[in-house]
């Protein structure tokens, strides 16, 4: 049975590191522009790393930027099928992806 391991979590040990452009293949979605960090080989992940904020009242916050898979596609009305032309949009996106549930 084949056993999976877990990725450590530094640049040029993941599937996401782009070593020719030197970026992390993460797409940001940032005031609807697409960034993507610079990164190192070497540099430990950045979606992985604890922060430490101050609030408004002065407090103390830490937390994980985190990353959640988001897909999305077009498929043709009629068929089904995904299509590179017009159709309907598809995503697909965790649960919690638009915060805790606070309808039920």
């Amino acid at each position: 049975m084949f056993k999976s391991r877990k990725v450590q979590p530094i640049c040029k040990k993941c599937r996401l590191f782009d070593e020719k452009k030197g970026l992390c293949q993460v797409v940001i979605l940032h005031e609807g522009q697409r960034i993507h960090l610079p990164v190192f080989p070497d540099d430990a992940c950045f979606f992985e790393n604890q922060f430490t904020a101050i609030n408004e009242e002065g407090q103390t916050e830490h937390f994980k930027v985190g990353v959640e898979q988001v897909k999305f596609w077009v498929e043709d009305s009629k068929t089904g099928e995904k299509t590179n032309g017009n159709g309907v949009v598809k995503i697909e996106y965790p649960e919690t992806f638009f915060g805790p549930d606070k309808h039920g």
